[in-house]
This record gives C-alpha cells, structure tokens and sequence, in this order.
C-alpha cells in the first residue's frame, strides 16, 4: 500500500530563510530598502535610537498593507506576486512610473530577523485601518517547534494614538509561543507540543554550556523592551506628511547597528570601525549616483527613491547617509582617468576615454576578448559602464593640488567598482574585499601595466532585468549566481580594463611615456616656486611684525636720544662721574637701536612702503644722534683724564657682553623649542612611514592563503612596493638631513634662501623690464619715425609764410616751441633701433653747452646754478653723441628735480672731474644708503610724480655698450652735499 505523506515543515526554515540567508546586517537593510521602493515608497530612512534598550526603525512612505494583505501576503513566504511581475495598480503607484521589482525569491521581508530579534511591524494603507503585528525571530531558532504551531499576534486600529497601548497586548500574545495559550488544567495539543518542543531546546541549550537559554533571552527581552512615540517620530505617516506607509521597528538590535550608537572613538575598537565602514559602504551609494539622462530614459534609474540613515541621542540626531549621493555623475567626470560607454549584445564596448584630464576625441570601440554567448538561457545582454580614477602621485597628476586632495579623501570613502540593478545596488559589489573583477589579482602580476586599483576606483556597471534577465542575485545576495552569464560578464569587463589599462593609462602605455615625465619636470617647478613663494611671503610676514613691533620702540627710543643729546648739549660735561652716567645711558639706548634693525626689506612693500622710509628716516636720525652723543662723551673723557680707564673698559666690556649673551640666551632658546617641536613631528613621520608598507602590502597575503597568487608573483609586487616607497622615504627624509647637515656645517640656509629668492627675483624683474624697454624702443621707432616726417613738413611749411607773419609775435612763439620741441626729440634718438651712427670727437664744452640750452627754461624757472669746473669743460671724448649726450641729460634732469626739491638755499647741479673721473653732483638729499643697490634697476624710482625710473637704467646700458661705466659716489669723492654720481670714459683724454 501506497502512503501519501506531506512535508512537515520546522519553525527553524524561517531562521534558515531569513537570518541566516543574508550575509549580514548591512545587506539586510538594503534588501528591506528595496521591499519599500516595491511598495513605491518615495522615501525610506533607517533611524537608530540610542537608550537604556537600543532601538532601530526602517519606515517608509509606500502603498503599505491591510490585515489582509498582511495576512495573506506579508506572513506568506514566497508569494506569486514577486515571481509572475504582477503589475502595480495605479492608485499604489501614487503618481510614480511602473517600477520593476527588485526582490525575486519573495523572502526579502525575513531579512529583519538580521538586524535584530523582537520585531514590530505596523503598516497602513490610504483609506485602510493600521495593522500592527509583533515578531520574535528567535523562535524560529527552536528545532523542535513546529512551523504551524507559531502564532504571529496581529491586531487593527484606526488612529495612530492607539498603537502604544495595543503593545502589551501582542506581547502577552506573543508569550503563548513560549508557554501556550490555555489557561485552563485541559491543555490543548498544541499547547503541549510547544511546552516540550521549549523542554528540549533548553536541555539542549545547557548541555552545550549556553549560560542563557533563548527562551530566557526571549522572555527578558518582553519585559524589557520598550516602544515609544519617539521610535516613530520619524514615520512620515505618522508624522502627518503621508497617509499610508509602513515601518518595522526592532528591538534587541545587532552589533553592526549598535556600533553605530557608540560615542567612543571608533578607532579605539577595530569591530566597530568594521561595522561602521560596512554599513557606510553599503548604504551611500545605494541608489545609482553616476547615471546620465540617456541612461534614465533607456531604465537605468531607480527614480523618486530616497534613503536616509540617522542616528539618535535623545533629540540629537547624526546623519550617517544623506538623501543626496556625496560623489555622483559629474565628481566622476570631473577625474583625470574617466572610461565611459556601453557594452552591446555582442560583447562590443563603445564610449568615450578621458586620459591625463584630456578627453581623446575618437570614439573607442573594444572588440570582446571572448565567445560572448548568445542563447537566451546565458546571454549577457547590453550593459552601461562608466569608471574613473586618478594617479596616485601628486607629481603625475593633471588635478589641481586641491582637487588631487578631495580625490584621495574621497577615496577613503566612495572609491569601489560597483553594481546596480535598475538603479538599485547589488551586494556585495563596491565593497572592501570585493573584487569580482579580479582587479587586485591582475594589479598583483604588474601595478604599473594594469594600473586599476580598487582603492582609487569610482564607478560602477549598469544592469536592467529586462536586458540581463540571466545576471540574478544568489539566495544570500553574497553576488550574482556563479552561471555562464556572470562569468563572460566578467570576462567582458576584464578586458575593458586590460585594454584601456595598457593602451591609456598603465606603464605600457604611449600616452603615459609621452605624459608623465613633462608633469613630473612641471610638478618640481611648481613646488619649488610654492616653497619660493612661501618663503616670499614668510619672510614678509616676519618684517611686518617686527616693523609693527619696532615701530613704537623707535620713537620712544628717538625721544630719549633725543633728550639725552639736549642733556649733553647743555652740560659742562666737566665731572667724571656725570660723563660715565650718561655713557651707561648711551649704551642702553646703543643696544636697544642694535635691537631696532630690521635687516633686509622685502623687494615690493606697496602700502608698506612709506611706512618703511618713514622708518628709516627716524632709525638713522637715532643713529646719527647716538653717534653724535658717543663722540661727545669720548671727546669729554679723554679732555678731563679720568684716573680709572681701565675700570670703563672694563665695566663697557661687561655691558657689551651682557648684551651679547641675553640676545644669544633668546636665540638659543628659541632655536631648542622649534628643535623640540622638529623632534615630534620627525618621531610622528617614523611612526606613519613604518607603518605604511604593512597596511598597503598586509591585504595581499589573502591571495597567498586563498591560492590566486604564487609566491613569486607575490615577492615581485612586495620588491616593487619597497622600491616605490623607498623613494617616497628618501624624498622625505634626504632634503631634511641635508638641511641639517648644512646647519652643521654653519650654512645660513635662511640667507641662501633669501639670496636665491632675491636672484630669482631680481632675474625676473629684468627679463620684465628689457620685455619693457623693448617695447618702449618699438614704439619709440614707429613714433619717431613719423614724427621726424611732420617735423620736416612743419618746418618746411614754416618757411613759406609771409615776411609780415613771421615778424609777429604768434609767429616767433610757434618757432621757438617748434624748435624747442625738435630738441627734445633728438632727445629721444639713443631709444631708435635703426639710422645711421658716427662717433665724432666730443668736449666737455660741448656737453655742457648742450644741456644748458637742454634746460634752460627748467634752470631760470627754479633758480638753479647749473656749471663746469674748467677740467670738465677741457675733456674729450671720441664716441657716438647719440650714447653719451642722453647720459648727461638723464643725470641732469634727476640732479635738477632733486635741487629743487631740497631745502637748501644754494641749489647747484655741477660737472666736474676727479681723478680722471667725471662727476655730475647736485645740492639735493642725495640717496639714501638703502636705495643704492637698486638706483641702476630698471623702473625703480623715489620721484613723487614724473618719475618713470627708467633714465638711470639707459644711462648704465649705453655706457656699458662703450665700455663706460657709472656708480655712485662715496663720501670722500662728493663735490656737493647731494646726489654724485661717478662716470669713467674709456679713452678719454683730460687736461
């Protein structure tokens, strides 16, 4: 005889549909997630409360359900709606285009059992009554219990308020599953089955030394946890801006969502840093960020679907993941290394390449590698692509400093080659130790050649149901079911990457050969004039504030100079004991001044300028006042003969020394706290350089113990990484040592700094100024040559006029200005670059006929006494008159302005000759002694108005061209209490 007999099923098949079929915790929510965007939720948020009972919820605004639907559907595992694509009616799809359905297997509910083991699910349809329902997913753990004898607790409602006090009702409902439900002596079978079923389990339980039984757990875990208002609050539909929706809150959570609650450093604890990293590469990136408006149209997009992930302290809230994807589309193509297009049916790859910041112009095609398969049972089907990257080097790169920096930062977090489904993310893809495209395994073999690096990758690959039907997800969403499909998908993307690896980016590459050397070449230029310009601006830095320091000071310090001179001034300066009390004086204020010196200016003061020449000004009228005052009391002590001149020497050694050593004391100071300072960061930069090669090589011994990698592929790209930071370690540490080495060595690098910078500077500058000059001398030839064409019409013209025009007064001025014009103008033949020159045989006399009649006008106008000694006016010289008269009048013109800008009454500008040198001197304030170095640059001037600072400049280039030469006189050699300058000819003859 024949038996039919059913299956019989164990409540323990939940457990191994659910909790134990997903991976983990993360991978749950998403699955949850996608059950919302099913229910054509426009928003789903994972909020998770902290408290004495740690509580996390996941609520949505989708169509939710009924009793029913609940019933019939919700606790129903594997329904038919998933499986034939029941289309959506149009009042749940609430405005929204129809959506394929991500889950497949109808089980993606019992996910929740992984996030935690008391669950609370209530839901609610538009025009419907609540239903609420309460879960123990650890029932389900009891082998000995009988799938149809757990009774979920189910009850309605209509308003939100009355959910609270229904809970501890379906908490006493939900106890009958661990202690029955009869409350009478006459048990029913049930009952009887459930009380041995729990009997067993607890011997079982204790017998493998489990201290708490999951009964136990279950019944704590009742009494203890509690749901309130504020585990809803954040329910649109309770909130008010929804009327349907549902939402599951679980209580008794797991460690991976608990790890986010902790408020302790997360670095302190490896499993929580795991945890939080975990779900923040599984949930940021959960809707597809990098698609463009043709893939929404073609389907690509999962559209009007928001997630959200906050975590609470109280009434504090922390987002973990906002609506809005952090890198998107545009970050991505904003990258230097971009593959972007679309794989066919037949495996062709078509779309665009972005190398080194350039897009190439062409349209790339890559033929497949591979037989594409094309039955129906394992065709691939067309799929998006789009990935980028960026060099690792920050002397490579094509990105901004600043770019190339927010690149490595996002890096840390959204880097991943991922996958969606319709817009929906497909676990485990993207995350750490995912590598389905054996990325890392070919990196391993030569980093340089296959370039791709998981670390530095953004992108993803586009998938639809519709066209990769074949491309499905495994029970526990661990990745794509292993068939052929999956496997040419692979093959197909492989060898995306090995193509554009090796024909664009990697170390094989043309491009790269061609590229790289140039940006490295580029990259050192570029740092060496940051570090110039840092220098620049520290150095600027430091003299505004010792000016701003100093400022002050010196007028103090002018002040009591000042009155220590009247002191002097008015003193018979007869007493020993006097003249030693007011030199004690004088050396105080002596050192202080020494203290006062602010060194080397800055080459552009700008607004600082006048301020800095005001400083001067007072800080040598204190010099020449302490200068004064010394040689007054020196003068005084050696006219009384004081007895004890040894014991002055002495006690002003003393003094002297004092000074020495407190400014010595200071500096060393100063020198041991940076030294100390040095010491930390150096001993800091040890620890995360010795550190570095393990992190980054650690990763690797997987493939050894997992047998992708041999031992001497494995060696290779060790050698290859030691090598690599080798030289990062030597760029380091090398340019430090020798710093200190040359500090050893007494090598003021702060001077050679200074010096170099200065150079540097100075070079530039002239480059800018002969570009100047050369334009000035182009123009100079255009004008003049057409202004020597009107000059000749005008003085033609001139001519023919009427003997009764020329005898009138109108006429005789218009004459004289033309003639003075014409004068001027030859003024200007030494700037033309073209027209004949002849050397002729010139006199003093002749120059100094020349000039005088040069500014005659400018003479009488200011009262000026312009002369020659009679040595000038016997001199000669042979040379061209259109080198050396310009000379004399840039040198005159400068000695006039500055004459008659001086406060004295005899103002004289005189040429004269000493020692077979010519001097042109003037009555002026002369130059001060910080002007000296630049008076011969180009463009540099002290003239308030008219002053272009380039006559100088011409004055030493055309003398230079003879072989002549100018320079600014000493003290001994001044003829007048101005400026004098000193010119000696080549070949000259004097009297």
């Amino acid at each position: 005889m024949v038996d039919a007999i059913a299956f019989q099923t164990r409540a323990r098949t939940i457990d191994h549909l659910g909790r134990e079929q997903i991976a983990d915790c993360p991978t749950a929510v998403s699955e949850l997630w996608k059950n919302s965007y099913d229910a054509y939720a426009r928003n789903v948020s994972l909020n998770i409360y902290g408290g004495d009972t740690p509580i996390a919820t996941i609520g949505d605004n989708g169509h939710g359900m009924n009793r029913e639907e609940f019933t019939n559907r919700w606790l129903v595992v594997g329904t038919e709606s998933k499986a034939t694509q029941a289309e959506t009616s149009e009042e749940d799809r609430d405005g929204l285009e129809v959506r394929t359905k991500q889950g497949q297997k109808g089980i993606g509910r019992l996910s929740s059992a992984n996030l935690g083991s008391l669950l609370l699910i209530v839901s609610k349809r538009r025009d419907d009554r609540f239903v609420a329902a309460l879960i123990d997913w650890r029932l389900f753990e009891n082998p000995y219990l009988f799938l149809i004898d757990v009774e979920i607790p189910v009850v309605e409602f209509d308003e939100k308020y009355e959910l609270l006090p229904l809970i501890p009702k379906l908490f006493d409902k939900l106890m009958g599953n661990l202690w029955g439900n009869s409350i009478s002596e006459k048990r029913s079978e049930r009952d009887i089955r459930i009380e041995n079923s729990w009997k067993q389990f607890d011997l079982q339980e204790k017998l493998a030394g489990k201290l708490i039984t999951t009964k136990a757990a279950i019944e704590s875990t009742l009494i203890d946890t509690i749901f309130d208002e504020r585990h809803f609050s954040e329910w649109p539909l309770w909130r008010g801006t929804a009327d349907k929706g549902t939402i599951l809150a679980i209580s008794n959570i797991q460690f991976d969502l608990q790890a986010q609650l902790t408020k302790e450093d997360p670095k302190k604890d490896s499993a929580v840093t795991q945890a939080r990293e975990q779900l923040f590469q599984t949930l940021s990136n959960f809707s597809d960020p990098f698609l463009n408006e043709e893939e929404r149209l073609l389907g690509y997009a999962a559209d009007d679907f928001a997630t959200q992930t906050s975590v609470w302290d109280g009434n504090l809230e922390r987002r973990i993941i906002e609506e809005g994807a952090p890198f998107d589309y545009q970050e991505l193509q904003n990258l230097e290394h971009v593959v972007d297009g679309w794989v066919d049916e037949n495996g062709y790859f078509h779309g665009r390449i972005k190398a080194f910041g350039n897009w190439v112009e062409d349209v790339l095609t890559i033929p497949p590698a591979i037989d594409v398969p094309v039955r129906k049972d394992s065709l691939v089907g067309p799929f998006r692509i789009r990935i980028g990257t960026f060099e690792q080097d920050l002397s490579s790169t094509s990105l901004s400093d600043e770019a190339f920096r927010k690149a490595e930062a996002q890096s840390e977090k959204y880097s991943g080659f991922l996958m969606y489904r319709n817009g929906l993310r497909v676990m485990p893809y993207g995350r750490e130790g995912s590598d389905f495209f054996r990325i890392e395994y070919r990196r391993s073999k030569h980093a340089g050649r296959e370039f791709w690096s998981l670390r530095q990758l953004f992108g993803r690959i586009a998938l639809r149901i519709e066209t990769n039907p074949n491309l499905r997800d495994k029970a526990g969403r661990e990745g794509l079911i292993d068939n052929r499909a999956a496997k040419s998908l692979r093959d197909l993307v492989e060898n995306i990457l090995k193509f554009t690896a090796r024909n664009y980016f990697g170390s094989d590459a043309k491009l790269r050969k061609r590229t790289i050397p140039d940006k490295k070449l580029d990259y050192k230029k570029k740092k060496a004039e940051e570090a110039r310009n840092k220098q620049k601006a520290l150095s600027r830095k430091n003299f505004i504030s010792k000016l701003d320091k100093s400022e002050p000071i010196l007028l103090k310090l002018l002040e009591e100079i000042s009155r220590l001179v009247e002191i002097i001034r008015d003193s018979e300066l007869d007493n020993e004991n006097e003249i030693v009390s007011l030199r004690l004086n004088l050396q105080g204020l002596r050192e202080l001044q020494s203290e006062l010196a602010l060194g080397e200016a800055p080459r552009k003061l700008g607004i600082l300028e006048d301020r800095y020449l005001t400083y001067r000004k007072y800080y040598r009228s204190v010099k020449e006042k302490i200068e004064l005052a010394g040689n007054s009391l020196d003068s005084a002590l050696e006219r009384i003969k004081p007895r004890s001149l040894r014991d002055l020497a002495l006690s002003e050694l003393s003094s002297n020394a004092a000074y020495l050593h407190r400014r010595i004391r200071n500096w060393a100071q100063e020198a041991k706290n940076i030294l100390s300072l040095e010491l930390e960061r150096i001993s800091e930069l040890q620890t995360e350089r010795n550190k570095t090669y393990h992190a980054k090589m650690l990763p690797f011994l997987d493939h050894i113990d997992h047998g992708t990698m041999t031992l001497t592929r494995m060696t290779r790209l060790l050698e290859s990484e030691r090598i690599a930071q080798d030289e990062e370690n030597f760029d380091l540490f090398e340019p430090y040592i020798s710093a200190l080495n040359s500090l050893r060595e007494s090598v003021d690098l702060a001077g050679l700094a200074s010096f170099s910078q200065d150079k540097a500077d100075e070079l530039r500058e002239e480059v800018d100024r002969l570009h100047s000059l050369a334009q000035l001398g182009i123009t100079v030839e255009i004008i003049g040559h057409e202004i020597e064409g009107l000059e000749q019409s005008v003085t033609t013209n001139l001519k023919l006029f009427p003997s009764e025009v020329r005898n009138s007064n109108a006429y005789i001025a218009v004459r004289d200005g033309h003639e003075a014009l014409v004068e001027r103008l030859r003024f200007l033949s030494p700037l033309k670059l073209s027209g004949p020159k002849t050397r002729v045989r010139m006199t003093g006399e002749m120059i100094f006929q020349y000039v005088q009649r040069f500014f005659k006008s400018e003479f009488s106008n200011e009262n000026i006494v312009f002369s020659a000694s009679k040595d000038f006016l016997d001199f000669s010289l042979f040379e061209y008159p259109a080198r050396i008269y310009p000379v004399f009048i840039n040198l005159v013109n400068n000695a006039t302005y500055w004459a008659s800008h001086s406060n004295s009454s005899q103002k004289e500008v005189l040429l004269d000759i000493m020692d077979e040198k010519i001097v042109v001197a003037d009555s002026g304030p002369g130059v001060d002694e910080e002007d000296l170095k630049h008076l011969f640059n180009l463009f540099f001037t002290r003239k308030v108005r008219g002053g272009r600072g380039v006559g100088l400049y011409l004055c030493k280039t055309n003398l230079a061209a003879g072989g002549h030469s100018i320079t600014y006189a000493t003290d001994s050699q001044k003829r007048l209490s101005g400026a004098n300058f000193i010119l000696e000819f080549k070949g000259a003859k004097y009297a």
